[in-house]
């Protein structure tokens, strides 16, 4: 690994060895950012005061992140040696050959892990005696990566943030490139585009299985996250038939919903309640709705660019070819609406800028935000406030989600108006000439 992961290796051993009560996760990363893995025929022991000095010969080197030392080559190294520690002097002075991670310290090394990073071996071995967990190492071998992408992206330097991205693990690079293609989106880079599209050609290139699903869904949370809009579309795109094809509800649900919140955050709610729709939890696809306006950062009835947002997701909800999940979306976010028009009103200098928000419901017969609109009229809609508030008591009478007796409360209330307000609000509605209350009601359901 590059030496750009140096800052995060002072943070990983900036506590020596006494952190003894850290989780293996942290040891393995303690082991991966290591300058070098060797095996070392130990010649001298010293100990100097709880802390020996080692010397001896590289009999083998299996990696690291420092140029390599090669077989034959004297090194010395610093190791705790306390009696109550991993390694007191008299076993230390009984280990003739140990395979050791060392870290390189000011006037020499140290051993980069005391504990299952360094062991007693009887004989020189072929390949490593300290095996990790595969997928810790993946885990931490991501972790720092893209710590040090993150670093170079800082810097400005975003061909040094690909670089690192580029790794041999197909599967990691898929998922650092898309780290990198976000973090550069973010930072409006000129590679971001370039970073998403090169991630979206690594996961192409993955075989089929689990793994490639795992993978291609953290890419895109990375991608999305990021604001790297169009690549997490393409990969949105290219993963829904895959995630289509799962068989465990639970599995299938969760990975639905990776695609539903990448979509809302890379602006296609079309797509994203596509998405939602097939989410087999009721209770999640309502809690889902009734946060999605909320992805707009400072939503609020008092927000004019809310209204714009509003209004494309009541449309993608209309747009949606599933009658009943059309039918939920559009009541979830129709209530959100009003419920956001309606906590202005209660503030009266604040009313007029309810409307907006009010009327995106009530234009689709929503019939609290339509009654909720007919009050507005008449407060702020001046001398045409009767007709326009004529017109939505007729839209409440015949709209959705209220009460089974709304329809002959909205007579009662529409009996109230002159027959000139009446046949006002009949033009409203398309109609013309004189308008009952029933008629009214007719040419509101149109």
């Amino acid at each position: 690994m590059s030496r750009l992961v140096v800052s995060t290796a002072v943070l990983l051993f900036a506590a020596g060895s006494a952190l003894a009560g850290m989780e293996p996760k942290h040891y393995v990363a303690r082991r991966l950012t290591a300058d070098h893995h060797l095996q070392v025929e130990a010649s001298e022991v010293e100990d100097r005061g709880g802390v020996c000095r080692v010397e001896g010969t590289v009999i083998r080197r299996f990696g690291g992140t420092a140029e390599a030392l090669t077989s034959g080559t004297a090194v010395a190294f610093s190791v705790p040696c306390a009696a109550d520690g991993f390694w007191p002097v008299s076993r230390l002075k009984a280990a003739r050959l140990v395979e050791v991670f060392l870290r390189s310290v000011p006037g020499g090394f140290e051993a980069a892990d005391d504990g299952q990073g360094m062991m007693a071996l009887e004989a020189v071995t072929e390949t490593p005696a300290v095996r990790d967990d595969p997928v810790l190492v993946r885990e931490m071998a991501e972790t720092i990566a893209a710590y040090s992408i993150e670093s170079q992206a800082r810097r400005g330097n975003s061909k040094g943030a690909l670089a690192l991205a580029r790794v041999s693990d197909p599967l990691l690079r898929a998922r650092l490139l898309a780290h990198a293609a976000g973090i550069l989106a973010t930072r409006t880079m000129a590679d971001a585009d370039a970073a998403g599209a090169e991630a979206i050609e690594a996961f192409v290139a993955l075989p089929d299985g689990e793994e490639r699903l795992d993978t291609g869904l953290a890419a895109l949370e990375s991608l999305a996250l990021g604001g790297a809009k169009a690549a997490a579309l393409r990969l949105a795109d290219l993963l829904a038939p895959e995630v289509d094809g799962l068989t465990v509800p639970t599995r299938r649900d969760t990975a639905l919903l990776s695609l539903y919140g990448a979509r809302v955050r890379s602006d296609d709610p079309v797509a994203a309640l596509a998405a939602l729709a097939k989410v087999g939890n009721p209770k999640t696809r309502r809690e889902r709705l009734e946060d999605m306006p909320f992805a707009q950062k400072d939503f609020g009835a008092a927000n004019p660019a809310s209204a714009v947002w509003m209004d494309r997701l009541l449309s993608a909800a209309e747009a949606q070819t599933d009658a009943a999940f059309r039918s939920e979306a559009l009541t979830a976010l129709c209530r959100t609406a009003y419920r956001a028009a309606a906590g202005l009103v209660e503030i009266p200098e604040l009313a007029t800028k309810a409307v907006p928000m009010a009327e995106l419901a009530a234009r689709r017969h929503h019939a609290p935000a339509a009654v909720l609109m007919a009050v507005l009229m008449e407060v702020t809609g001046g001398p045409a406030g009767r007709a326009e508030a004529a017109r939505w008591y007729a839209v409440a009478g015949t709209g959705f989600d209220t009460a089974a007796t709304a329809r002959s409360e909205a007579l009662k209330i529409l009996s109230s108006f002159t027959p000139a307000e009446r046949a006002a609000a009949a033009r409203l509605l398309g109609g013309a000439g004189a308008a009952t209350p029933v008629k009214l009601l007719e040419l509101a359901k149109k």
